[in-house]
């Protein structure tokens, strides 16, 4: 069986809070992208609405499986970066290191 080639995709630091790299195959990194930007989205908005709600439905847009993990990821881990910067209210996550 012949592996899916993997590309590296990267989280850029944000809000004060590092980075991170995933291993993902072209298809599942655009989708990782596209949840960190809808995250951003959200995060930028200051009329937004319920977070989870913008999550549920953006996520839609994928297929159930490696698409849609991916999405949530990025979305996820935008939203993870902000909840621990000096912006977020001062949450500080301890264990912050990530192997996939």
């Amino acid at each position: 069986m012949i592996e899916p080639q993997r590309y590296l995709t990267r989280l850029p630091a944000h809000d004060g809070h590092p980075g991170a790299e995933f291993g993902w195959n072209e298809q599942n990194q655009e989708s990782f992208l596209h949840g960190v930007q809808q995250a951003q989205a959200w995060l930028d908005d200051a009329n937004s609405g319920w977070l989870w709600a913008n999550l549920l439905l953006e996520r839609q847009l994928f297929p159930p499986g490696a698409q849609r993990h991916a999405f949530e990821l990025g979305f996820l881990s935008r939203i993870h970066q902000r909840l621990c910067s000096p912006l977020g209210g001062g949450h500080l996550a301890r264990r912050t290191e990530l192997q996939l």
